[in-house]
């Protein structure tokens, strides 16, 4: 059984997940977790098809997706250099170790639901 729900979000939402999973699908190697960020990505553009678009949307959603890349990029840095400055570092492991147990959480509850949605990611630590 797999199960998708339909929950109501504001189109920014929708478009910061839309960008997200765009910069997973171009970053990501593991062929088994970008099946499953493509199946997510294409949804969530059927849904965006159902808004009006313009330029300024247009524009807005590429500046989005280029936030979102500094954010991704700076959390990578994070995650290479976990061990070098020890107060800063302490608060982002505390930080991400929260953010895991977020995404662990998440995923056994898609899991235990049969979700069709699952969300991937990147990070080897």
């Amino acid at each position: 059984m797999t199960t998708i729900i339909s929950i109501p979000v504001s189109p920014a939402e929708l478009l910061d997940k839309i960008t997200i999973l765009e910069i997973k699908e171009e970053r990501i190697q593991d062929e088994v977790k970008l099946a499953n960020v493509r199946a997510e990505l294409a949804l969530l553009v059927a849904e965006l098809a159902k808004l009006p678009t313009s330029p300024e949307l247009i524009t807005f959603k590429e500046k989005l997706k280029k936030a979102n890349k500094v954010i991704w990029d700076s959390e990578e840095l994070i995650r290479e250099r976990w061990d070098e400055d020890a107060e800063a570092l302490k608060q982002a492991k505390i930080s991400h170790a929260g953010n895991d147990e977020r995404f662990r959480l998440k995923r056994a509850i898609n899991d235990l639901l049969g979700s069709a949605i699952t969300e991937e990611k990147s990070h080897q630590k």
